[in-house]
């Protein structure tokens, strides 16, 4: 997949069809829309672009604001790769806000990326005017040579799918439904890091990680079983997370921590890239009377994971 941040210097070679989003996790929904994408620009003669954003677009215009990712950046491209897309432009601009939908369509899909499809979402509204919709595009894609057409809502065991509810489910410890929404399983990468080594005198050691990302969703804290690769290492392990703040040994107040028991796991990792699966939610964080009792109930937690 070739991937563009500057459509003023693309040299279209054929014509695209197109369809504009964030693409939040590139979940379920998102496939079926790619899909419906790749059979409409195969039935044209056309190629594939996905047109997206670098960042959430409400951190664009406001950069305080601080979204709640289910992928970073290079997690969403690698993963509209997977799904064929021959072209990604990748809107870094502000520039792109002031404009209108019609203005859009007409001087950047139809002029710089030779668009003659748009395929537009459900619920999808772009440029300025988001008060208009589908019969407008359809309109504007009629004077400027762009075939406009809409997709369906998606939905799966009736329910609607969609980044807000997969965020809802992480939210509530539900990773086991959020991964079938997202059609893959929920993850978080790192570097693993120093911590106050807790663990090791208790018999489990951690991997205390250290986000790449601080604007990744991290799920409710809790205990959950997990899939685990590390950075220069082939194998998939099996491992605990635990997502909290350790009450049994620090006081109220502490700061959230990300850590990570490795099932059958004794090498030094300090610094490492860490990748980490989330499979099910085992049990809430608890504060224990002493460090045996947790020691036990960890020692049930990996047992639950084996």
């Amino acid at each position: 997949m070739q991937v563009i941040e500057d459509c003023d210097r693309f040299d279209a070679d054929g014509g695209y069809a197109a369809v504009i989003g964030f693409f939040d996790g590139v979940h379920v929904g998102h496939k079926s829309l790619l899909d419906n994408l790749k059979s409409a620009a195969a039935a044209r003669g056309l190629k594939t672009v996905v047109v997206t954003f670098a960042i959430h677009p409400r951190e664009i215009l406001k950069a305080s604001y601080v979204p709640k990712l289910l992928t970073t950046k290079e997690e969403r491209l690698t993963r509209l790769e997977k799904e064929g897309i021959d072209l990604c432009y990748v809107i870094k601009s502000k520039d792109i806000f002031d404009m209108t939908s019609g203005y859009f369509m007409h001087h950047v899909l139809a002029e710089k990326l030779n668009v003659k499809y748009l395929l537009v979402g459900y619920d999808h509204h772009f440029g300025k005017d988001r008060e208009n919709g589908f019969e407008y595009y359809k309109s504007c894609g009629d004077k400027y040579g762009v075939e406009v057409e809409a997709c369906g809502v998606y939905s799966m065991n009736k329910k609607q799918v969609s980044s807000s509810v997969i965020r809802k489910e992480l939210e509530a410890g539900k990773v086991d439904v959020a991964s079938r929404y997202l059609g893959y399983n929920y993850s978080i990468e790192g570097t693993i890091v120093h911590g106050r080594n807790i663990g090791k005198t208790i018999g489990f050691p951690t991997a205390n990680v250290a986000l790449s990302d601080v604007r990744k969703l991290i799920p409710m804290e809790g205990v959950y079983s997990v899939k685990v690769t590390i950075e220069g290492d082939r194998k998939c392990y099996k491992g605990v997370l635990n997502i909290g703040v350790r009450p049994t040994f620090i006081a109220l107040g502490a700061s959230k921590t990300i850590e990570v028991h490795i099932l059958d796991f004794e090498k030094d990792i300090y610094q490492k890239k860490i990748r980490i699966e989330m499979l099910k939610y085992l049990r809430a964080e608890e504060k224990f009377e002493n460090p045996q009792m947790l020691a036990r109930q960890i020692k049930a937690d990996t047992m639950s994971v084996n």
